[in-house]
């Protein structure tokens, strides 16, 4: 599972893309950095983790935001626009404020700055589904749900990648204005905790404080979690995508639900800059 479950063991990079931010998490050792396009702010140096372990099975008795939907997204829903909140998140159940607001903070578990990805084209010269409102896919249990939030509270950016995720095929392919720009060979989660299917996007970027540990170099957590896990590492069995000190193991069904990439291929994905929000298909 992502490390990004448990932020003790290393540094939280936001990778905001074209727009500036200024990011704060709480922890030991703050370093509060101002980013432009293209830089990354690091969060925090946190102490060493602890060995992951796995905790707790399905069914989850959390009190997690109550999901809207738990559809499929597809490369039809999830075209590369980013939803970044300009205060405190509001998302709803349903494109009223009358509806229910769900329970999502201002930043994740790792201290990244909560971000959405919008469901459908949000571009200026497209007719939205509901006028003045953003469908937006949302960081929760089940995976595919998803919420809606004011245009007025968001900021939109639009990203060229996307990335897609072939577990048959053992393969991780990034796309930059549909053309195919760097595609790699993964491991993927086991029979018994697959790694689950659904798009999804990436919502940070974690550094590890040990390059040579069974994360690698860095990880990316998803808006996405493990449909057989509960608990990993003291978090909510998120999925992410990370590198392994256990390269021989490449192409073969080894994790708990993660996408392993080797450490050179995942420091080469970090180097195309991915914004948050960016769109990720596991199919």
């Amino acid at each position: 599972m992502a490390p990004s479950l448990d932020p003790r063991s290393r540094h939280a990079l936001s990778v905001v893309g074209q727009v500036s931010a200024v990011v704060a998490v709480i922890v030991l050792a703050v370093s509060l950095l101002g980013s432009c396009a293209g830089e990354r702010p690091t969060l925090g140096s946190l102490e060493p983790s602890v060995p992951s372990t796995i905790t707790t099975l399905l069914p989850s008795t959390s009190s997690e935001p109550a999901p809207v939907d738990g559809g499929v997204l597809g490369p039809d829903d999830l075209l590369g626009w980013i939803a970044t909140p300009v205060d405190e998140p509001e998302v709803y159940a349903s494109p009223s404020t009358t509806s229910q607001q769900l329970d999502i903070g201002s930043t994740t578990s790792a201290g990244a700055p909560t971000t959405f990805a919008i469901v459908g084209d949000a571009s200026p010269e497209a007719a939205p589904e509901v006028p003045g409102w953003y469908e937006v896919a949302l960081p929760t249990r089940p995976n595919g749900s998803t919420g809606w939030t004011q245009v007025a509270s968001v900021q939109v950016t639009k990203t060229p990648f996307r990335m897609f995720v072939d577990l048959d095929g053992r393969t991780l392919r990034l796309e930059r204005d549909d053309a195919d720009v760097f595609t790699v060979e993964i491991a993927i989660g086991t029979e018994e905790n697959p790694t689950p299917t659904n798009g999804t996007y990436v919502t940070e970027l974690i550094q590890n404080v040990e390059p040579e540990g069974s994360y690698g170099p860095y990880a990316f957590g998803l808006a996405m979690h493990s449909d057989t896990l509960t608990e990993f590492n003291g978090g909510p069995g998120q999925v992410g995508i990370h590198g392994t000190n256990q390269p021989d193991l490449i192409g073969d069904r080894v994790s708990s639900g993660c996408v392993r990439l080797a450490n050179t291929d995942v420091q080469e994905l970090v180097d195309f800059q991915l914004p948050l929000g960016v769109p990720v298909f596991i199919t």
